[in-house]
């Protein structure tokens, strides 16, 4: 096989590809020294919550490639989907109609009813974060809204039992009021992820935010001595200098034609990282758009146990955002126009809800420890109230007026103005 440092030698290194939050990936080991660990709890899904790992897999994957398609700039990306996933989840709960089967077709809820998909958001919110007690996963929801605007009390039951959502009503026209919600995304994120909302708009009702935070160490720690600046090749052929990590660790490898897939665990092997490469051949570009849900699974399938030097670039930047562009493009069109139907939300039609702004940020750390990485995802929903009135127009024309009986329309009086200043003839 190809090892990462012959790779070097091609001049030809491509970014990263990094997935994050790949759970229940299997992961062999060739018995290195490693301090025996303690376990974790197993996560156990039912069939139908693994139908919706699948899905959840195939949203990630659409979702980046969406994303990285709007990504000209050859800046970095991340990412995380689960966190989008979630927050639209529960935004989902007060859907119907036409905009709730996007919220399915988007997310891949075909098939499963609406409490099956509120159950596999509460299994995992419950027992992610208890897979590996080496692992740090904490995973937050919560709703903010305008004080003023009635909401349902089943549709905030049902996102406060399954999401563990916390519940808070706010003056939105407040000064203080966007800082409150930084702060809870700030200390969900242990503040990595500062801030998520800039201003409030005077028509935003709600918002529907989730934070998602990760910290790990290496199944097999790098040795912080070996690091070395190296060489790092950028899409068009220049170059970089970059601090490159260097260890004789044991991971997991599958090649083909199209790319090269490195897999790290984490600690106790519940969590790892996996790095697709494109091969010589390839470029990152080319091979993103090749990706679907069966060419992972064939990759992550494919993954055999290896155990040579393995040579990476420490990594840590942060990336942002505004996501309705790419979630249009998967099939939610609706839920941002005023079409759509949020009517679990608030009954009154008057309200016209719909989502403005799905705001995403995340934040990643590789070094020769491990990975810190954190992501926050807000869904904004506005009220277009029905639209105003005319100003009422003044009578200033001669009338005819009647006094009647309502109920049976009986005319008791009836007569004409024809000058308001006149008192009797």
């Amino acid at each position: 096989m190809k090892i990462l440092t012959e790779l070097m030698e091609l001049k030809r290194i491509t970014p990263l590809l990094l997935f994050i939050f790949v759970a229940g990936l299997a992961s062999c080991h060739k018995g290195a020294n490693v301090t025996p660990h303690l376990p974790g709890k197993v996560l156990v899904l039912t069939a139908a919550e693994q139908q919706k790992v699948t899905a959840d897999n195939a949203f990630s994957i659409r979702l980046f490639q969406s994303v990285d398609s709007t990504n000209t700039s050859g800046a970095n990306l991340f990412m995380s989907p689960l966190s989008v996933s979630f927050a639209l989840g529960m935004t989902s709960n007060g859907a119907q109609g036409a905009t709730l089967a996007a919220f399915q077709k988007t997310l891949g809820f075909a098939g499963l009813t609406q409490t099956q998909v509120n159950e596999y958001y509460n299994n995992l919110i419950t027992n992610l974060p208890q897979l590996d007690p080496y692992t740090t996963l904490n995973i937050a929801n919560s709703i903010w809204y305008e004080q003023a605007f009635s909401v349902s009390s089943l549709f905030l039951q049902t996102d406060s039992s399954y999401f563990h959502a916390q519940i808070q009503p706010l003056d939105f026209s407040s000064a203080s009021a966007p800082g409150t919600i930084n702060n809870w995304v700030s200390n969900a994120t242990k503040g990595e992820i500062p801030s998520i909302i800039s201003q409030i708009p005077p028509d935003m009702v709600m918002y529907l935010v989730n934070a998602m935070y990760f910290k790990s160490t290496w199944k097999e720690q790098f040795d912080a001595s070996q690091t070395k600046p190296g060489t790092f090749y950028l899409a068009d052929n220049s170059t970089v200098q970059a601090p490159f990590m260097t260890g004789k660790i044991d991971f997991n490898f599958y090649s083909d034609q199209n790319a090269l897939v490195y897999e790290l665990p984490y600690s106790n092997s519940e969590y790892s990282m996996v790095i697709v490469e494109p091969t010589s051949k390839n470029t990152l570009a080319s091979l993103i758009p090749l990706i679907d849900s069966a060419q992972w699974q064939k990759w992550m399938s494919s993954l055999e146990p290896d155990n040579t030097t393995l040579i990476m670039p420490k990594i840590k930047f942060s990336y942002a955002a505004n996501l309705n562009q790419p979630l249009t493009n998967l099939g939610l069109g609706v839920a941002f126009t005023t079409s759509a139907d949020f009517l679990l939300i608030n009954p009154n039609p008057i309200w016209n809800l719909r989502i403005s702004q799905v705001e995403h940020k995340a934040f990643v750390d590789v070094d020769e420890s491990g990975t810190t990485a954190a992501a926050a995802t807000s869904v904004g929903i506005v009220g277009d109230t029905a639209p105003a009135q005319e100003p009422p127009q003044p009578i200033n024309h001669p009338y005819l007026f009647a006094i009647r009986q309502m109920s049976s329309g009986l005319i008791v009086f009836i007569g004409t103005v024809n000058n308001p200043l006149l008192t009797g003839n």
